[in-house]
C-alpha cells in the first residue's frame, strides 16, 4: 500500500491483513499479543487473520473515537470456543476484585462479541453512555449457524447519537435507540477477543478469521454498507 490508500469519508482505520497486521491510514503495526496466525485464504487479497487461543491484537485509540462510530469487517466463523470477543473499546476495571484479568466496566465504550444460543453463534453489541450501558441482541437474527454459514459474511454495527444498528451482508439484524456513546477510559482496541478489558463472562479470543476491518468516526447508513458489499 505504500501510504497510496485513500481512506472514504470519516475512515480512520483500515486492516487489509494479507498476511500482515498492518494499519494502512496510521502506517503502523498492531501489538500483537500470543500468536495469532493467517488464514491462507480471505475474501479479498490471500491471507486473512486466523484467531488462535490467547491470541490478539490491539492498537492506542487515538484518532478513532467520535462523537459517532462505525465498525465493518468480513469474518469466517469458526464456533470453537462457544463464546469470543471480536472488537471491544473499554475502560479498564480497577474496581473489579479480579483485576487486572476479570474486567467488565460497561459504562463507556463498546463490546462486539457472539455467543452460543441455541446451537448457532448469536452476535451483540454492549455500549456505554456514561452513567449505564445498553445491549442490541438480534437473537435468531443475529445469530449465524456454524454447520450452514460456513463461507465468509460482512458484518458491521454503527454507534449514533440516537441508535445503535448491526448489520450480517447490509441487512439489519439488531437495532435500538441509544443515547450516545461515552469513551471515558477507552485507550484500547481489542481485535479477535475480549481481552483484556472484557474478560468477566469468558469472552476471549476468537479463532475465527477476519479480513477488510474498517472503522469510521461517523455512523454508516445502510446504502453505504451494502454499497461494500
Amino acid at each position: 500500500y505504500g501510504g497510496g490508500y485513500a481512506p472514504a469519508a470519516g475512515e480512520t482505520f483500515y486492516m487489509p491483513f494479507n498476511g500482515s497486521n498492518a494499519e494502512v491510514i496510521s502506517g503502523t503495526m498492531a501489538t500483537v499479543e500470543g500468536t495469532p496466525g493467517f488464514a491462507g485464504e480471505g475474501k479479498l487479497g490471500g491471507n486473512a487473520y486466523a484467531g488462535a487461543a490467547d491470541s490478539y491484537l490491539t492498537f492506542p485509540t487515538d484518532g478513532l473515537l467520535g462523537t459517532e462510530f462505525s465498525a465493518t469487517f468480513w469474518y469466517k466463523l469458526n464456533a470453537d470456543p462457544d463464546r469470543a470477543g471480536i472488537l471491544v473499546v473499554g475502560p479498564p476495571d480497577t474496581e473489579n476484585a479480579g483485576y487486572p484479568d476479570v474486567q467488565n466496566k460497561r459504562t463507556s465504550g463498546f463490546r462486539f462479541f457472539r455467543e452460543s444460543a441455541n446451537g448457532g453463534q448469536t452476535f451483540k453489541l454492549n455500549a456505554g453512555n456514561g452513567t449505564a450501558d445498553s445491549w442490541f441482541d438480534g437473537g435468531a437474527t443475529a445469530t449465524l449457524d456454524p454447520a450452514t454459514d460456513t463461507d465468509w459474511v460482512h458484518i458491521a454495527f454503527t454507534i449514533s447519537g440516537s441508535e445503535c444498528v448491526i448489520y450480517f451482508n447490509g441487512e439489519v439484524v439488531s437495532q435500538g435507540s441509544f443515547t450516545g456513546i461515552d469513551w471515558s477510559g477507552c485507550d484500547i482496541l481489542s481485535i479477535m477477543s475480549g481481552a483484556p478489558r472484557f474478560t468477566e463472562w469468558n469472552h476471549f479470543s476468537d479463532n475465527s478469521y477476519l479480513d477488510e476491518l474498517h472503522l469510521y468516526n461517523k455512523a454508516l447508513t445502510q446504502a453505504e454498507i451494502q454499497a461494500m458489499l
